[in-house]
């Protein structure tokens, strides 16, 4: 079971996921650019994740924007910027424990249809095989058929997914 803290930019553990050696650079491009822009213009949330022995084993990033709105009636829609695991530790799934804590943070925006609608998205490079198969067993599907050239990492390929977080009706007894 992970502990979730919602953290803020500056401070020691924002610092600390900055110092973890990611593979991917563009881990650290997002983290000192992007997340910190959306975090100040925007409806951003960073948490990071804590076994139980007290150790920070990941983080994962939380927007309300409109880049997907072309699938959601031009409304905004919840969308994980990005989820990760820190690299010099081994993973105990990890992965799917932060990614249902995000479902269920975007579950609770989505409960208000003026702040955003219900389908949560995010996207993810096709050489990410681990990835791709943690979203499908988290109840994403891609949206599109073909995967999409990243313009900014040199046409790399990446698949948009997404599911519901549209919270079922009870029903009386």
């Amino acid at each position: 079971m992970l502990r979730a803290v919602a953290i803020q930019l500056g401070g020691t553990e924002y610092d600390t996921i900055l110092s973890w050696p990611y593979a991917d650079q563009y881990v650290a491009k997002l983290l000192h650019v992007d997340i910190p822009r959306r975090i100040k213009f925007g409806d951003c949330q960073v948490w990071v994740y804590y076994n139980p022995d007290k150790q920070m084993v990941g983080f994962g990033v939380l927007d309300i924007n409109d880049c997907y709105s072309d699938y959601t009636l031009s409304k905004p829609h919840p969308y994980i910027v990005l989820l990760a695991i820190n690299p010099t530790i081994k993973s105990f799934g990890y992965g799917t424990s932060i990614v249902d804590h995000l479902i269920g943070a975007a579950t609770v925006l989505a409960a208000n249809p003026l702040r955003c609608c219900d389908r949560l998205f995010l996207d993810v490079y096709v050489d990410n095989d681990r990835g791709i198969d943690l979203y499908m067993r988290c109840g994403f599907v891609p949206v599109e058929c073909e995967p999409i050239p990243d313009p900014l990492e040199a046409g790399k390929q990446y698949l948009v997914m997404s599911r519901s977080v549209a919270v079922e009706p009870t029903r009386a007894p």
